[in-house]
């Protein structure tokens, strides 16, 4: 395997794995092992965690769409359930789409019925056939995941209003942060390039350019928790000693829900100034289609 340079400035491993591969992976080992950032089991903080995020989302695209009430959505890589369930408890018609339902099953049974197992551009493809249309897709934690992330965003145009908002996050890799820390000798190696987990790697910079190329405007980009500061304390250093991950973990959903315990909206503030500045281990980009 070789991690190569694209076009547009992301890196990507090639060959790419084929889909074959890819669905036995995660409908046997991904989320039933406890892979990338999710777990076999979660404390009640980090769940309320996820709920925040969540809500985070929401709250940016009320502040975009003016509080105009959102139809429905499409959520692709749905995963464990946790925005498909905020669409719902905000009225928001949504559907689901995932290579697995095991977490889905997992965490919100009653939502198993509104998402489909199965490739994601099949699905989508079939959805264009039935000129279908959202105000709001998100891709959360998928498009690193994807064979194939310009066909993924060609789709989510397709599909999205023409007044709707595509939600893309994803990890902020090889990130202005991660580089200073290679510089500084902080780490000794970019820790964040997990095969297969993460076929490809994007930051600020080439994620807008990718987006830009595929047609959409880029109307917000939102960090979070910058949990990756820690890689500049030697106590907290989780890239050289793996055993401080968790409590470091712990630490930023602490955090987290404390701010959001004071003001949720200011919280969302700090963490758009965050993003505008490229830091965030993981980056929103909401974005509408640019005619």
């Amino acid at each position: 395997m070789k991690l190569k340079k694209t076009e547009y400035g992301f890196y990507q491993f090639t060959p790419v794995p084929s889909q074959a591969e890819l669905e036995k992976y995660y409908s046997q080992k991904y989320y039933q092992e406890g892979r990338g950032s999710y777990a076999v089991s979660y404390l009640p903080e980090e769940i309320e965690h996820f709920r925040l995020k969540a809500d985070l989302i929401f709250r940016q695209l009320q502040r975009l769409h003016k509080n105009r009430r959102l139809k429905n959505a499409l959520d692709v890589g749905c995963g464990e359930g946790w925005m498909l369930q905020k669409f719902f408890q905000e009225k928001v018609e949504a559907r689901g789409i995932d290579l697995s339902d095991f977490a889905l099953k997992k965490f919100h049974p009653h939502l198993v019925k509104f998402a489909v197992q199965g490739d994601f551009y099949q699905v989508l493809e079939q959805l264009k056939g039935e000129k279908k249309s959202y105000d709001v897709i998100t891709l959360l934690y998928a498009i690193e995941h994807a064979r194939d992330p310009m066909r993924l965003l060609d789709d989510a145009r397709h599909l999205l209003s023409s007044r709707g908002t595509l939600v893309v996050l994803a990890p902020n890799d090889f990130s202005k942060l991660h580089q200073y820390a290679l510089r500084k000798k902080f780490i000794p190696k970019p820790f964040w390039v997990v095969y297969p987990d993460h076929i490809s790697y994007f930051n600020k910079d080439s994620m807008t350019k990718l987006l830009k190329a595929r047609g959409f405007k880029v109307d917000a980009v939102v960090g979070n928790n910058p949990i990756d500061l820690n890689l500049f304390n030697a106590n907290s250093n989780y890239a050289v000693d793996p055993t401080k991950g968790k409590n470091t973990h712990y630490y930023r959903v602490r955090t987290d829900n404390f701010l959001a315990s004071i003001d949720r909206n200011k919280l969302l503030d700090i963490y758009t100034i965050l993003g505008g500045m490229g830091v965030g281990r993981d980056l929103y980009y909401y974005c509408s289609k640019h005619i």
